[in-house]
């Protein structure tokens, strides 16, 4: 892994280990495959979430269509980042233990979604793994193995249920001084869905958004053909994939413990960190790919089934109804029931399991 460097504006910029969807479209930098020729697409990139994204309109691809969608994009950045000193999550965090604070409506909607994630997880997903997420620093100039004390008074600043929403007036309080929403495992997925829908609302029909590695794929390819989604083999140089999903009008969403680490003490620590312990995951799981209907974000339930393990998760996936590929250490892949008859393996490496 090469490490991640910390730009002048504190937020983390991170050069490797990137979501791990790769789509079989044109997008070179978004990691696409080509199996086989689409229509030349009109493409825009812009860094945003600290990532960058890539937009490729295959029909209507005028600017008013990319103005509209990068501007949705921007306005969710500015909105769910907690890296930026600047976003409407950060004055939140800021002002922890100082009573109910007024939040936008997008933000209430993310943060709703969260905490039911983590009423559905029994806690093993949690939005408010931010003090956690800090105190590592995993794709940071700061990240370091912590000390014990230092785990130990962060995770006592963990706990959603000490965070409180009321839907109907959009106000929020973050209990305890110092606590912290994270919604790193929200917000790219946020920002597909309305950057697809500003899309839509201009007339494309036909477009690939990629969020830093969060897909959303509107309508079909040129000439109606599904769309070929390939999930990559965790660990492998990016464009190895170990199988493929074909769709229309969905977003797909991954989570992995391989995505971003550094090594300290001889071992690996990963970003995605175990509220249970306060060290990173190391469940046995290493990714979980979600996909959902175009309007609808995978990624919060693809992380909480990742938290979960792989028994929890793919009961929890049973249980939302969610097309779920859990790929656990030894190889295996295993699928929800929506994810049957959509997942094709190509890669001999790996194996379907029973379960």
């Amino acid at each position: 892994m090469v490490n991640a460097r910390m730009p002048p504006d504190g937020r983390p910029s991170v050069k490797v280990g990137t979501k791990q969807l790769l789509l079989s479209v044109a997008l070179a930098s978004a990691g696409l495959l080509s199996c086989s020729p689409p229509a030349e697409p009109a493409t825009r990139r812009e860094k945003i979430f600290t990532a960058t994204c890539a937009i490729s309109l295959y029909d209507h691809g005028g600017e008013e269509a990319f103005s509209a969608a990068f501007a949705a994009l921007r306005e969710t950045d500015a909105r769910l980042s907690m890296w930026r000193p600047d976003s409407e999550l950060a004055a939140l965090n800021s002002r922890a233990g100082q009573g109910p604070q007024a939040v936008s409506p997008q933000l209430r909607s993310v943060l709703a979604r969260g905490l039911d994630l983590a009423r559905l997880s029994g806690g093993r997903y949690d939005p408010s793994v931010g003090p956690l997420v800090r105190l590592w620093g995993v794709g940071t100039e700061r990240e370091a193995l912590p000390p014990p004390e230092a785990i130990a008074a962060a995770r006592a600043l963990v706990g959603w249920k000490e965070v409180e929403l009321d839907p109907a007036t959009s106000m929020v309080e973050l209990t305890k001084p110092g606590m912290a929403l994270d919604f790193g495992s929200l917000a790219k997925g946020e920002g597909a869905v309305r950057a697809g829908e500003a899309l839509a609302a201009a007339g494309v029909r036909s477009a690939v958004v990629d969020v830093g590695g969060s897909i959303l794929a509107l309508g079909s390819k040129p000439g109606g053909k599904a769309w070929r989604i390939g999930i990559q083999r965790p660990g492998s140089a990016r464009g190895e994939m170990l199988g493929y999903v074909e769709l229309r009008d969905a977003a797909v969403n991954t989570s992995g413990i391989y995505e971003r680490w550094f090594e300290a003490e001889g071992r690996r620590w990963n970003h995605i960190v175990d509220t249970d312990t306060g060290y990173p995951l190391d469940n046995g799981l290493l990714s979980v790919t979600v996909i959902r209907p175009r309007r609808e974000s995978g990624d919060g339930p693809s992380l909480a089934i990742l938290c979960l393990g792989l028994e929890k998760g793919l009961a929890l996936a049973e249980e939302l109804e969610l097309a779920a590929i859990l790929v656990d250490a030894e190889r295996g892949i295993h699928l929800s029931s929506g994810a049957r008859g959509l997942f094709t393996l190509v890669d001999p490496d790996y194996h379907l399991s029973d379960s």
